[in-house]
């Protein structure tokens, strides 16, 4: 179901294949329907790193997700809400190979901290309750 939730988006290609230091880096613009997001991808050898940003946070619950089939698990998550736009930012790490232990969560989560970066850590858990919560409601293709 997800994958195929996925094929049905409009996908617009920013840019591809853009190296930055061992990574590379994608930026598109997804929509379904009226719902759209901005993905900035990352892509190092162990691990995928998703951005999303938009105001549906429930449709980039979706998205997110719905890449799994594509990246590996979900290792990590950590989210910021803008209230006064009405925005959100959304950042997902997948593995299939690399594991995100408490340690490293933990060493992540100081670098945040110690940048002023306030974000919060959602469970990757959460993320499939929301993606849920946007494919109960009605999206007539």
């Amino acid at each position: 179901m997800m994958e195929s939730f996925f094929k049905k988006c409009e996908i617009k290609v920013l840019f591809e294949n853009k190296i930055v230091g061992e990574t590379m880096q994608n930026n598109y613009n997804i929509s379904h329907q009226s719902n759209r997001v901005e993905l900035l991808e990352t892509i190092s050898p162990n691990l995928v790193i998703e951005n999303f940003k938009g105001k549906n946070f429930e449709f980039a619950c979706a998205l997110a997700h719905s890449l799994c089939f594509r990246h590996g698990n979900i290792q990590m998550v950590h989210s910021k809400r803008f209230k006064e736009l009405g925005s959100f930012e959304l950042v997902v790490y997948y593995s299939n190979s690399y594991s995100i232990d408490k340690e490293i969560k933990e060493q992540i989560m100081f670098y945040h901290s110690q940048n002023n970066f306030d974000f919060e850590y959602p469970n990757p858990a959460s993320i499939m309750q929301s993606a849920n919560s946007y494919f109960s409601k009605k999206h007539p293709d």
